[in-house]
């Protein structure tokens, strides 16, 4: 048999994790998981770092439309990461994905969009796994189904 590794069977895995097994659905939504994990994070040190957070709050309450939409990006990834983790939230992983997606085309150099792809890449396996989850029936580990 050939050699099939390569970065191309890696980028393909997270893109399209195997959906047929339940096992495999999980750890696609795992892998997205721990992705929103870093990105949301790593965006609210930043902000924080940034702004500090009394500064946060009082544009918060002031009305600052930008502080606003950027603390509910944040928490939009972190409630899509932590409902991933269990397998479930395929509704905030898929506002998630498209929010990281517009963010990634406006905002961005080459480098970004490169390691952007990647992380994009496995939020989209992710997004699948949790629609193949939430679907719930089809996986082929399911053999209870079959001797009933």
């Amino acid at each position: 048999m050939a050699y099939r590794g390569g970065i191309g069977g890696t980028f393909k895995n997270l893109w399209s994790p195997d959906l047929t097994t339940r096992a495999g659905a999980l750890s696609g939504t795992q892998t997205a998981s721990t992705v929103l994990f870093f990105i949301g994070g790593l965006r609210l040190v930043l902000l924080l770092l940034a702004w500090g957070p009394t500064l946060i709050l009082r544009s918060i309450l002031e009305g600052n439309a930008a502080v606003i939409i950027t603390v509910a990006v944040i928490a939009n990834m972190l409630l899509a990461a932590y409902l991933l983790r269990r397998g479930r939230g395929a509704i905030p992983a898929i506002i998630a994905t498209i929010l990281y997606f517009f963010d990634l085309l406006l905002g961005g150099n080459l480098f970004a969009w490169v390691i952007g792809a990647l992380l994009l890449a496995a939020m989209i396996g992710g997004v699948r796994g949790a629609l193949a989850l939430r679907r719930g029936t089809g996986f082929s580990d399911d053999t209870y189904e079959t001797f009933a």
